[in-house]
């Protein structure tokens, strides 16, 4: 029993050097090159550790100077957390090796899991408590709930391909096909976006003033923040709209907006309504009609109300995608940035339903 646990600690303490040590060398180059008089190594290292919870996803409470008003930090790029996901992967992987060559989990892979859980879990408590200052607090008890989460998504990945049940294997392909499909498509659409309004977002960048090495870890965060743009662009075609600030909404059909936060990404929203954009509602009821001309092909069909199952599971997908893209940025007036937490998964799952009712209608009634 103690060789797994030791070993799940091990991958533990592995995975975790190798996510820090490459964000913290990015923050101590940083911190080298901007010239600073008054910081100290401390607080370079300090940052380090933030950087790097924020890269799972942990939140932060802050005390914002110099009232020292409560605010937080909870809108972080989504796209980072692929390095965690990679270390996590990788780890499972070299476990499942160690201890069985099949996918299947058995005794002494439950406890090397058990055995990296818990050490990850503690790193990240420590960092946490150990890098907390008078003005950032890391919220250290989300850190068992990321960890569990990680854990989780990067074991389906190695399970699925291989060792489930061909129905499990079959919505997982389609679930994969259905989602990266309008994310791709949301992408395709900020692009554009970005294009045209390429002189907004050249002037948030000089407004910045980043400098060399300033630059490029801005240009890296917008990287990693492009799915979080991504969905909030999807949100928009689809009708529901995203919030930038407290008070605010950018619709097709609805524009309320105080002003933008300096953020080059932030350049890319609309200016203005753009009601024939209410369209886009025809790519959700376009995906449901893609779902159930799928679903039928796969032995979901023959479960009781597995048609009316599925769409419920790409909604929750969905919602999860949604609460990890938005959040709040500092507090204040930028306490809600991202789509509606309720509002964008109901008008998506309602889409779904219409799309798969019509393909259904057409199936009954059109012509053979």
């Amino acid at each position: 029993m103690v060789r797994p646990l030791i070993a799940g600690a091990s991958e533990g303490v592995r995975a975790a050097l190798s996510t820090f040590i490459p964000l913290a060398l990015i923050v101590l180059i940083a911190w080298a090159t901007a010239g600073s008089l008054s910081g100290e190594m401390s607080d370079a290292l300090r940052g380090a550790f933030w950087v790097w919870l924020g890269a799972h996803h942990l939140t932060f409470s802050l005390a914002l100077p110099p009232s020292g008003i409560p605010g937080a930090l909870s809108f972080l790029p989504l796209g980072a957390l692929v390095l965690p996901f990679i270390a996590f992967r990788g780890a499972l992987n070299r476990l499942h090796r160690q201890f069985d060559s099949a996918r299947a989990l058995n005794a002494r892979q439950r406890q090397s899991l058990i055995g990296l859980f818990f050490t990850y879990t503690l790193i990240m408590i420590i960092a946490s408590l150990g890098s907390r200052s008078q003005d950032v607090q890391p919220r250290w008890w989300w850190a068992p709930v990321i960890v569990i989460a990680l854990i989780v998504v990067a074991e389906f990945t190695l399970v699925v391909p291989s060792g489930a049940p061909s129905l499990l294997r079959d919505l997982t392909r389609i679930s994969i096909i259905v989602i990266g499909g309008l994310l791709g498509i949301g992408s395709l659409v900020y692009s554009l976006s970005l294009a045209f309004h390429f002189s907004v977002v050249r002037n948030l960048h000089a407004v910045l003033d980043a400098g060399i090495i300033g630059g490029i870890l801005l240009t890296v965060l917008a990287i990693l923040t492009l799915p979080n743009m991504a969905i909030s662009a999807l949100s928009y075609l689809l009708g529901s709209g995203f919030a930038l600030g407290s008070g605010t909404l950018i619709s097709p059909g609805f524009y309320r907006l105080n002003e933008i936060p300096a953020f080059p990404l932030l350049g890319a929203i609309p200016s203005d309504t753009h009601p024939y954009l209410y369209l886009g509602a025809t790519i959700g009821i376009g995906t449901g009609i893609f779902v159930m001309t799928i679903l039928k092909r796969t032995s979901l069909s023959q479960m009781r109300f597995g048609y009316l199952l599925f769409p419920i599971i790409l909604t929750v997908i969905i919602f999860l995608l949604t609460w990890l893209s938005n959040g709040t940025l500092l507090g204040g007036s930028l306490n809600t940035i991202g789509p509606s937490l309720w509002q964008f998964p109901v008008l998506f799952l309602l889409q779904l339903y219409a799309g798969m009712g019509i393909k259904v209608a057409y199936d009954k009634w059109g012509p053979k």
